[in-house]
């Protein structure tokens, strides 16, 4: 067993503190860079990091190795709080548009625009609008480097629906987008 399931079942069997500290230890500054890249306020990531280990203390008892690994779920409940925090902060929820309507393509063009701070902020913005699922899709992709694959396994979806709600939020943002030329 690795020390990362060590301190797990420290934490699970006995409360153990210090076990629970070092546990916060191991994730805290990926987690914190994770929330960061997408909301661009050191103190919102601060708070949302905080929450998400708040959270994932409270439920640490319900984890369950054999559904996902530990880092998977951490990092699926970052994405949780980080949404919440962006739904709370939206205006209206954005119609999804019909499968048929949406051609599969290839998102490197938007990847380097990202980078842009101005932009991101905008896609930010725009992309708080959207449901949880899409959300947490697209930011365990973008800002976490999960696979699809990985993250139809920590959702609990088929791999192809991670795909293609990712593929149609590509197309909707490229069409909400394609003016853009800061």
């Amino acid at each position: 067993m690795n020390d990362e399931q060590c301190l797990i079942r420290r934490i699970q069997k006995k409360g153990d503190r210090k076990a629970a500290d070092c546990l916060v230890r191991l994730y805290y500054e990926e987690i914190f860079r994770f929330i960061r890249k997408q909301t661009f306020d050191e103190e919102i990531a601060l708070d949302l990091t905080q929450s998400s280990f708040i959270s994932m203390l409270r439920t640490i008892a319900h984890y369950d190795p054999k559904k996902a690994g530990f880092r998977t779920w951490l990092y699926k409940i970052a994405t949780n709080k980080t949404v919440d925090y962006f739904r709370s902060h939206a205006g209206q929820l954005i119609k999804v548009l019909p499968l048929d309507e949406v051609e599969p393509t290839v998102a490197t063009d938007f990847t380097k625009q990202i980078e842009d701070a101005e932009f991101a902020r905008k896609v930010e913005d725009f992309i708080a609008r959207f449901p949880g699922d899409t959300q947490r899709i697209f930011r365990l992709h973008i800002f976490g480097g999960y696979t699809f694959m990985e993250i139809a396994e920590g959702l609990g979806i088929p791999e192809g629906t991670a795909k293609t709600t990712y593929y149609r939020l590509i197309h909707i943002l490229r069409k909400e987008f394609s003016d853009y030329d800061e």
